[in-house]
């Protein structure tokens, strides 16, 4: 499927940017400079580009088949044509958000009050640290075409207690936020964390009671 957008960011020494489709609500689509369907000048920042979006081996949006768009035949910007749509976005992210700003507090409580060990609310906050930079590192490897983080390893450091950070990484970091089916396994993750801090505070569990 052909879409278009403009190149947002560029690194000509490197041959290769990313483009920001039209549509504000899709993922940046990484561009490298043989993927252009013909050779022509090289790409500049803000030109607008119609492009083909394929998934590769990496699990990054890639555009190929290439082609630089008149400005009488470029579309605008969906923000622009209906502007109220984009303030109507935000309150999806509302909940995720209190969520985890809950889940901090209600980890730094029971730790303090003892019903969770005490090094408990330190291991989360290092939990959520290392997973940020375990996105951040994957996002950069993504960029740069060289090793990436396994999955199952953002994973298990999210089930361990760092989906905050994980998630404030895919927002900020605009990565992973389409990809399935990493997003439903990711969910997953959240529900068994607070279901293993539910158990570790619960009559249940001889190892702390």
């Amino acid at each position: 499927m052909r879409d278009q957008g403009r190149l947002v960011e560029w690194f000509d020494e490197k041959g290769y940017g990313f483009i920001q489709p039209d549509d504000m609500n899709k993922e940046r689509v990484f561009l490298h400079i043989s993927d252009f369907a013909r050779k022509g000048p090289r790409p500049l920042v803000g030109c607008a580009l119609d492009y083909v979006v394929i998934l590769d081996e990496q699990g990054r949006f890639r555009a190929k088949q290439v082609v630089y768009v008149k400005a009488k035949n470029s579309r605008a910007p969906s923000r622009s044509k209906t502007p109220s749509v984009v303030p109507a976005a935000r309150p999806a992210l509302v909940p995720m958000q209190l969520a985890a700003v809950l889940y901090i507090v209600v980890v730094a409580v029971l730790s303090f009050s003892k019903l969770l060990p005490p090094f408990s609310f330190i291991f989360i906050t290092l939990m959520n640290v290392l997973s940020y930079w375990l996105y951040a590192q994957d996002k950069e490897a993504a960029q740069n075409g060289t090793r990436r983080i396994a999955e199952s390893t953002l994973h298990v450091v999210a089930f361990l207690g760092g989906w905050p950070a994980a998630w404030l990484a895919q927002q900020k970091l605009r990565h992973k936020t389409q990809k399935q089916p990493f997003r439903k396994i990711y969910f997953c993750t959240i529900g068994l964390n607070i279901i293993l801090l539910l158990w570790l505070v619960s009559p249940l569990n001889v190892l702390i009671h």
